[in-house]
């Protein structure tokens, strides 16, 4: 069966053997870049196309189709990328179709595997149609849809591939625009986690070219003054002066390159906000100043915002799957978490289209009354907070969730009970010796009921406290302040993560909490 793919998403490969191939009314060729974890060639010698047909498992064949053998490719090779070009020389449109590429895989046995209608804005003269990647053992593809007006040269010297021809001045990609690829509400976690890898990925490159630059530099510096008997002379001063400007330059077409893809990846940011499900979207956004959702389901939710030191002012969202299938811990004293298990508390509300979500709190210091209160309605049940109720109260949830499994597994369905949140504050300051269990349990059933859970508290707990040295494990843990370091995917780079917090202006802040108890 064929997979359609929208932009950003992707599926494990059910196949090694595979044939890629593009179609449209106009003439187009394909190829192929075998590329490293930052997506740059692993040579000149690992492109494919029409004049040289064939590198480790890739074969262009005489059909205008590229045959893949992934077992085959370099083993240095980290992603493959399936590209569609026209030829501006000829008497064709020199300009792929604005209509769009069909990009397709087949299998060793021409099955349809994937398929994808690549998104254009009419002056791009190449495109990164789909790239197939390695993940452990497994190879997947992703839809790309990315697309550049300088045409192949201007693809392949973004990839680290040098060209004879003249490239675009251009700093950045000419990406299928934030307006030209409509958002799916329905896949809009997806197309924000595109952006999250589209950063990463810049953002390693521009430190790889930096590092090399500045290694190169010591080297040159190094070997000009390897000579005792010519050290002070003034063809060395020469030497370094012209070493520090390949240097320079190196840097400043680094930083250019950078400073582009990453203003394109926040217009990118600024064109969707207003459209993404609230969940995902920042509390500015107008999709928090209506009164009522759109009705569509989310698939993800935003934790906050992921930055670096030595990247400026690049920020891009950190976001998570919706429904989540394990629990959030936010760390930290529960006082100066409150801001953030607020944010964090609206959106879960909000991500589901029930309009009977409600919410369960254990709150022993109080310090969550500013969202308890305003969201009083949705509240299930009252607020725990005495040490002695919260037993009782997690037994009751963890029963509620059993019985929704035997009622699910039975076919009962009216007796699953609506989506709710669970908020446990203070934890486990207060909490007794089996309340740990009984959380480890909420956690590992209460998705399939419907049951999410947030955690709010320390983790020192866990060095002695083997329930909690368990929820340690398989929460996400957010911080409340300081910092917590996030290791993308795709680099291995690190990125600092600052958490979401309800809005510190009064109007606004109960702008958004009107809009959740309104909908």
């Amino acid at each position: 069966m064929t997979v359609h793919l929208a932009a950003g998403q992707n599926i494990v490969l059910p196949s090694r053997s595979l044939s890629f191939q593009a179609m449209n009314v106009s003439p187009v060729d394909v190829s192929v870049l075998v590329v490293d974890g930052d997506l740059r060639a692993l040579s000149s010698e690992h492109f494919v196309f029409y004049n040289a047909r064939s590198a480790a498992g890739v074969t262009l064949d005489d059909g205008n189709a590229v045959r893949l053998s992934l077992d085959e490719v370099d083993r240095a090779a980290a992603a493959v990328l399936c590209v569609v070009s026209v030829d501006p020389t000829t008497d064709a449109a020199t300009t792929l179709p604005r209509s769009g590429v069909s990009a397709t895989l087949a299998d060793e046995h021409g099955t349809s595997l994937v398929a994808f209608e690549v998104p254009l804005v009419g002056s791009e003269t190449a495109a990164i149609c789909l790239e197939l990647y390695r993940r452990g053992d497994e190879w997947k593809v992703r839809a790309v849809g990315q697309g550049y007006d300088g045409g192949l040269a201007e693809l392949l010297t973004r990839h680290g591939v040098e060209v004879d021809e003249p490239v675009s001045t251009d700093p950045a990609p000419t990406r299928s625009g934030p307006a030209a690829v409509p958002l799916d509400p329905a896949h809009s976690f997806e197309r924000v986690w595109m952006i999250f890898e589209d950063a990463a990925r810049s953002a390693a490159s521009f430190r790889a070219t930096r590092d090399y630059a500045q290694a190169r530099l010591d080297d040159e510096l190094s070997a000009s003054v390897a000579d005792p008997s010519t050290r002070n002379s003034h063809a060395v001063v020469e030497l370094q002066a012209r070493a520090q400007e390949r240097c320079d330059a190196l840097l400043g077409e680094a930083q250019s390159k950078f400073a582009g893809e990453t203003t394109l990846l926040a217009e990118e940011l600024r064109v969707i906000d207003p459209l993404l499900p609230r969940s995902l979207a920042t509390f500015e956004s107008t999709s928090w100043s209506a009164r009522h959702a759109s009705g569509v389901v989310t698939d993800g939710l935003r934790l906050g915002e992921l930055s670096a030191p030595d990247l400026g002012d690049l920020r891009v969202p950190f976001c998570v799957h919706y429904p989540l299938s394990r629990p959030l811990w936010i760390l930290g004293d529960p006082a100066e978490a409150a801001p953030v298990v607020a944010a964090l508390a609206v959106r879960m509300l909000v991500a589901s289209s029930a309009a009977t979500s409600t919410l369960e709190v254990v709150d022993l210091s109080g310090s969550l009354r500013a969202i308890t209160e305003p969201l009083a309605a949705l509240l299930s049940a009252p607020v725990v907070n005495a040490a002695s109720d919260i037993a009782a109260r997690l037994t009751a949830l963890s029963e509620s969730v059993d019985l929704a499994e035997m009622a699910a597994r039975s076919g009962i369905h009216d007796k699953v009970p609506s989506p709710r949140l669970v908020i446990l504050n203070d934890f486990p300051h207060g909490y007794g010796a089996e309340d740990a269990a009984r959380i480890v349990h909420l956690a590992d059933h209460g998705p399939a009921a419907g049951t999410s859970l947030i955690i709010v508290g320390d983790n020192s707990a866990a060095q002695t406290d083997p329930g909690v040295a368990v929820l340690e494990r398989i929460a996400q843990q957010v911080p409340s302040s300081g910092v917590l370091t996030v290791s993308d995917p795709w680099t291995r780079n690190q990125w600092i993560l600052t958490p979401d917090r309800l809005p510190a202006d009064p109007l606004q802040r109960a702008s958004v909490l009107d809009s959740l108890t309104g909908r």
